[in-house]
């Protein structure tokens, strides 16, 4: 282990797949991703990890995520997010154009996230921006007809069993269960589980795209230019209603 003086935000310089590998010490961890709208996120304790065709596979009864190693440019740690006292620590992953692949945050605090990160070289220490507020005021209601709710309301009405998909360049990500209850809450539709949770933004949703296979049904969604966003619902019709 290395000796260490932790900074609150800094650049590593090391192995994705070798940082990445020891997740499953970390214990409980949320990995999650967003694009054009649609944040998907799963969360517990990683229990296997490895490597397939250039990806990194993190699988486990809460888990099952895909990243691309070598679109990997950067990874940060920012230790930053602390809420009712609790840290959350978070391992940032950046493509070569500095945009977010995935995020992993630490639910167990600093001691575990610190210990793992221990076995790598001191980071180097980036400038970090103190938050303020949380945002809440620069949201809406969630409209009552918002597209984004369709196949959600569709499915909890029926008591349906779905899977619900997320990609985008580089990362793969998803749930699978018994649909829980559809939560419009600060113009978002939010789906909620202990080891899932997604949150869509309202209108980010232009429509869905229905596609009949011989025995299941597949909405993929899409944004107001009929672009597809990466977000995709699927299940047997009668999950549907």
């Amino acid at each position: 282990m290395n000796a260490r003086t932790p900074h609150k935000r800094e650049r590593l310089d090391v192995a994705p797949a070798a940082l990445l590998a020891l997740l499953p010490a970390i214990g409980r961890v949320m990995i999650n991703s967003e694009r054009l709208g649609a944040t998907h996120e799963r969360i517990g304790t990683v229990e296997q990890v490895r490597i397939e065709d250039g990806w990194l596979v993190c699988e486990g009864k809460e888990h099952n995520s895909r990243i691309e190693l070598a679109a990997i440019a950067t990874v940060i740690v920012d230790r930053t997010s602390v809420m009712r006292e609790k840290s959350y620590p978070r391992i940032e992953l950046r493509g070569a154009d500095g945009e977010s692949i995935a995020n992993v945050t630490g639910f167990e605090g600093l001691d575990p996230f610190d210990a793992v990160l221990g076995e790598f070289p001191q980071g180097v220490e980036l400038a970090f921006s103190e938050r303020s507020g949380n945002g809440l005021g620069e949201r809406k209601e969630l409209d009552a007809d918002d597209a984004g709710l369709e196949p959600f309301a569709a499915a909890e009405r029926s008591g349906g069993r779905v899977r619900i998909e997320f990609s985008r360049p580089s990362f793969w990500q998803a749930w699978e269960g018994d649909m829980p209850a559809v939560k419009p809450v600060m113009g978002y539709v939010n789906v909620m589980q202990r080891d899932f949770h997604l949150h869509l933004k309202g209108g980010s949703v232009g429509g869905w795209r229905r596609e009949d296979g011989t025995d299941q049904l597949r909405f993929v969604a899409l944004a107001a230019d009929g672009a597809e966003t990466g977000l995709t619902v699927t299940g047997v019709p009668a999950s549907f209603g």
